[in-house]
């Protein structure tokens, strides 16, 4: 094959694996997960890609509980500092408990590759409870620019001492399965009873309020599976973000985190 010929298919063949990466989900995760702190103690969060798609563009938006920590400022990960490429990057506080971020590689044609650390944020315990890291927003670019169409980062949590003073409004990742999560717009919640009994399920926000129930009455014994059509007690489309999943049996309560992605 011509050297012409040879690069003419490499590059095309890199062209389409990007694109074919583009459609495709894009998994992002914090770590450490869920992290316990004492108070007075510094710790830092870092959202991660396992995967090796393009990147040029990362933009992510989270929320916190400023009664349980303090925000001490965030950046580029090391994918990004360590590429040699020039980078356009900030974070901002456009309100309490709440941070913004964002790096882009500049120039035509550059970009990073994971696996590795995107971007990190730093914080501070204030006082002992515990709080979601929930995130309102995450977007990433491929080495085009274009928008990757779907981008999970999963919630996790922060807990700075004994955790009592600033527990959740219901509990997470306890008992309850969701499929699909990440979702758009519905998901399916899961779980089995061991007899039957009276039972609540109910969807709530990220503060913790009432956005739905999804089923109030009795339920038999065995496996079960309740829908989400990702609408509100008004019958109105939810925002993306987390959600919570409450199940309340007269026994402990159960629960899952949802990312509902928009």
């Amino acid at each position: 094959m011509k050297p012409g010929i040879l690069k003419t298919t490499v590059v095309l063949a890199v062209l389409l694996a990007a694109a074919a990466a583009a459609r495709a989900a894009v998994p992002l995760h914090f770590t450490p997960a869920d992290t316990t702190l004492p108070a007075a103690v510094t710790g830092r969060l870092s959202v991660m890609i396992d995967d090796t798609v393009t990147v040029r563009t990362i933009d992510v938006t989270v929320a916190y509980d400023t009664t349980v920590v303090r925000s001490l400022g965030g950046g580029a990960g090391l994918l990004f500092t360590a590429s040699g490429h020039q980078l356009f990057r900030g974070f901002e506080e456009p309100e309490p408990g709440v941070w913004h971020g964002y790096c882009i590689v500049m120039g035509s044609g550059l970009f990073v590759a994971g696996p590795g650390e995107l971007f990190w944020w730093d914080f501070e315990g204030v006082a002992d409870g515990t709080t979601p890291i929930d995130v309102i927003s995450v977007y990433l670019s491929d080495v085009a620019g274009d928008w990757y169409p779907e981008v999970g980062l999963l919630p996790t949590t922060v807990t700075i001492g004994n955790g009592q003073s600033g527990v959740p409004a219901v509990p997470g990742d306890q008992g309850l399965r969701l499929s699909p999560n990440p979702f758009n717009p519905r998901t399916t919640v899961g779980g089995e009873l061991p007899l039957a009994a009276p039972v609540r399920l109910t969807v709530h926000d990220a503060r913790g309020r009432l956005v739905a129930v999804l089923h109030d009455g009795l339920l038999a014994a065995g496996p079960f599976a309740l829908a989400w059509d990702g609408h509100d007690l008004a019958g109105r489309a939810a925002p993306g973000g987390v959600y919570l999943f409450r199940l309340d049996d007269g026994a402990r309560p159960r629960g899952a985190k949802g990312l509902l992605l928009k």
